[in-house]
This record gives C-alpha cells, structure tokens and sequence, in this order.
C-alpha cells in the first residue's frame, strides 16, 4: 500500500469560570460561520457529508495537499480504487513544522482501518487516531460540530465548534520554532466512501506518563515552565490547568545517569488551547503561577526570544491563515505580546508577569487585574478625545464587534474590538506610556517582599 501525496484542484471547500478551573477543559461551542458560497452550496455539501471548516473560502487554495491511498501502479483498477480510499486533505498549516509527516502518518493509519477510539481524559470529544502496533497512538483529532448549541460542551462522540479548533490550530502556528512544544497541529478534512466527510483539528500525540497534576512541580526543568508560561502570557490562556500540561518521558540516557537523589528534570508539554485567545481581557487561570520556578529570571535564550516576537507579524498571520477569527482576539494577542516583551526586558519574572495579569480577589469581589486597569486607562484616554474616523480593519464575517467595557456575570471586561483602526493605534501607544511606570512599581513592590524575608 502507497500513499500519495498530491494536489486536487476539483476539490470543493467544505460546507459548510469563573476564575479558577479545577476540572478539564470545556470546549465553547459556536454558531455556524456561513458566508454567501456556502449557503449558495450548503444543500450539496450536507448531503455529500461536508463539515465547516471555520474559514473563509476566499482564503482556502482549492490545491490543498492530500495524502490517499492508491492502487499500485499500472492497475486496470487504480481509478477505482483511489475513489474508493480514504483520503485527507490538510486545510490549514501545510507548510508548518511536522505537519506532512504527521498527515502522513495518520492517513496511512486511516487507510489501515484504525478505529477512532474516545479520549479517556477531557469533558470534550477528542479522539484518539491508533497506530499500526498494539497501545500506539498517532494522533488526537477534535472534530467540528456546528449543529451544536452555543455554549454547550461536546457530547460523547460529538464535535467541537470552530471556535474552539480554530484556537487549538492557532497556539502551534504561534509557537515559532516549536518554543513552547506544542506539537503539530493542523486542520484537516478526511474523506471516506466508509464515513460522512469530517472536518476536525489534528494534534500530533504526545507519549507521556503524567501531566503536572500527578507530580509535584519540584521535578520541571525551569526552561520548561518558562516557556510554557511566555506561550499562556502571549495567548491570554483562561485555562492552564494541571491536566492539560503533560510531562514527557524523560530520554533513556538521561534516566541513565540519573540517581534517585537526584532524578532528572522533566520537560512539559502543553495541549488544549481551546481557550485562549478569548475576545476579551479575561482573568486567566495559570497554574505554573506560584511554582518556584516561576520566580526564577528568565534565561538570556528566553529573553532573546521574547525580544524576537514581533506583535504586528504574528496578528498578520492569524489574519491571514485564520480569517474567521475575529478581530477583538486578534488584538489581545497583540496587547498580551507587547506587555510580555516590555515587562521581561524590565526585569520582570514570569511569577511577576502572570501576578499582574491575574485579578486579586478582595472582600468576596475581584477587581481588574493590573493589566486590565492599564489597558482601561489608556482606552478611556483616547476615548476623551473627539471620536476619530471610524476605519477597521476588515472582518471576514462582517459583524459587529464588541463594546469596550463588557458586562459578563456581573463583571466588567475591557475589550478593543469596538475602537476604529486609528483608535486603535492610539491606544497602543498611550498604553505603551503607561507600562513603564507600572512596571517599575511592581519591581519594587517585589523587592521589599524579597527583602522582609
């Protein structure tokens, strides 16, 4: 058996907490996300079994590379039998590290006859993609149900909203150079005369024992928790859980010449990113926050690399490789980026830089966090000025956005989604303005702390 990999130009596009979490993570659902070519071929695409991608076709190339099995060659069947095989298409992220060797893997997989299997772990309906040996697994896939009810969790065996897989996919083309070790991700529609076509995120598996809830966090390696933590700070994750950072197997040569006085240090991988970039300035949950490790300064690597992120690139690329993700999660991503470069090149630890993102609970009420009183400020500076011409930058679903200070659950959140392209601006450098002086002061706020001790 072959697998091919090629381009099919006949191809159609698809039809279309509060504060502190201590259980796995529930994927938001969303609405459907139609424009006017899938409504024009809805009808033909449900009944050819096409899942929405979450993006626009517009955007899509209609030569997306796809792996199939086929006859071998010379076969008076081969045109039938490649018909007849399953075969899948990556949508978003061909070109992204791993990502053809892991499509590779998994449709040789899918062409074997693995069965998906339900993940254990998770409230979602993550499957698990089997191997070709006994207890192997390749691949977690997350697929996409937009007949789901807003705001409802995925039933067993149900799907994810575009939403959510459109952030899982955004957290790995973020990660430049596989900083943080999120593995490859993708979206991908798999087609089979045996099953309806499904669109769904693919997740390449990660072997491990245990994640961080089953350990103590004495035993990660400080790099690790360093770069789990700048990736959650630049994507504002509400949800950094202990259950959904995994702790790999240490190498053998490692576990070698380790001694049980002193064992090796683990490295983290981080998975789940349904949850961040919300569209919002939200309280995010950081578990690593209070870990010893946070406290440490970070490596002359990691603060080479935080000055390396480039806000305004990355915004580009989500735009451009993700265009049904709305602007106001865009723009946290770029506020969020800005505020990790400055505060780090300030001297700032990452215990400090998740503190003054986290809000402080006081008399059974919690109050805006450090960096939500920032971006407040700012906002409201420029909002006293006379309104400016209302230029945005153009929105793939054309619909409205945000207003500046929401009201969820009986509590505000500073949102950018309502402000112009030129208000915009504006905010970015009167916020810009405002970090040095509160950067200063949370340094010296940590240093009569360090010094009473």
């Amino acid at each position: 058996m072959a697998i091919a990999v090629g381009h099919f130009h006949d191809l159609k596009p698809p039809a279309v907490r509060d504060r502190h979490y201590s259980l796995h993570s529930v994927a938001l659902l969303d609405s459907l996300l139609l424009d006017r070519d899938h409504r024009e071929h809805g009808d033909a695409a449900a009944a050819a079994g096409g899942g929405h991608t979450g993006l626009s076709p517009r955007r899509r190339s209609q030569s997306s590379p796809c792996f199939t099995t086929v006859a071998p060659a010379g076969s008076e069947h081969a045109d039938q039998s490649e018909n007849k095989m399953p075969r899948v298409e990556i949508v978003v992220g061909r070109h992204a590290r791993g990502v053809r060797e892991l499509i590779a893997e998994a449709a040789v997989a899918i062409a074997s006859g693995t069965r998906l299997v339900p993940a254990q772990s998770g409230l979602g309906g993550a499957l698990l993609l089997n191997g070709s040996r006994a207890g192997e697994h390749v691949a977690v896939i997350k697929p996409l149900d937009d007949t789901a009810a807003a705001g409802s969790s995925p039933a067993n065996g149900g799907g994810y909203a575009s939403k959510t897989v459109l952030r899982e996919v955004a957290a790995f083309l973020l990660d430049h150079d596989g900083f943080a070790s999120v593995e490859p991700t993708a979206l991908i529609k798999i087609s089979s005369p045996a099953m309806a076509t499904t669109v769904a995120s693919i997740q390449r598996f990660v072997a491990h024992e245990y994640d961080a809830g089953e350990l103590g966090p004495s035993r990660f390696s400080v790099a690790s928790v360093h770069r789990v933590g700048i990736i959650d700070v630049r994507l504002l994750n509400i949800d950094r859980h202990a259950g959904n950072i995994l702790v790999k197997n240490p190498p053998s040569s490692q576990r070698a010449d380790s001694s049980p006085s002193a064992p090796p240090r683990l490295d983290l991988v981080p998975i789940d990113h349904g949850l961040c970039l919300p569209e919002q300035l939200e309280d995010p949950y950081f578990e690593w926050l209070h870990w010893p490790q946070s406290s440490l300064p970070f490596s002359d690597d990691e603060l080479a690399y935080v000055a390396s992120l480039d806000p305004f690139k990355d915004a580009e690329t989500l735009r451009a490789e993700l265009p049904s993700l709305k602007e106001p999660a865009i723009r946290i991503l770029t506020v969020c980026t800005i505020f990790l470069k400055r505060a780090a090149a300030a001297g700032l630890c990452l215990a400090d830089i998740g503190d003054m993102m986290t809000r402080e609970f006081t008399a059974q009420q919690d109050v805006l966090s450090t960096l939500e009183a920032l971006c407040k400020q700012a906002r409201d500076s420029i909002l006293l000025l006379p309104r400016l011409p209302s230029f945005r930058h153009p929105s793939t679903d054309g619909d409205g956005v945000d207003e500046g200070t929401a009201v969820s659950g009986g509590r505000k959140h500073v949102s950018f989604g309502d402000l112009s392209f030129a208000e915009w601006v504006s905010f970015l450098e009167r916020f810009e303005q405002l970090l040095p002086a509160a950067l200063e002061a949370k340094k010296r706020a940590g240093l009569r702390t360090s010094s009473s001790f």
